[in-house]
């Protein structure tokens, strides 16, 4: 399963490789901003992560879209 999305001024995609989920984020250029799988530990270090190089709103649109 693969769901791809706006927010705000980036792009999300959110994937099912495995059993495990991979988020990609890329900006209005196409710039990929980051490609990496959602884990258990530390999770608080994937979402700090997410919002230093997007921002808040994609961090909880994630969250809405994963049932984090």
């Amino acid at each position: 399963m693969s769901i791809m999305f706006e927010s705000g001024d980036y792009f999300v995609r959110i994937q099912n490789k495995g059993g495990h989920q991979k988020i990609a984020i890329w900006d209005r250029k196409g710039d990929k901003l980051l490609s990496d799988f959602l884990g258990p530990d530390p999770a608080s270090q994937f979402w700090n992560k997410v919002e230093s190089l997007a921002d808040s709103s994609v961090v909880a649109d994630i969250k809405t879209r994963v049932g984090s």
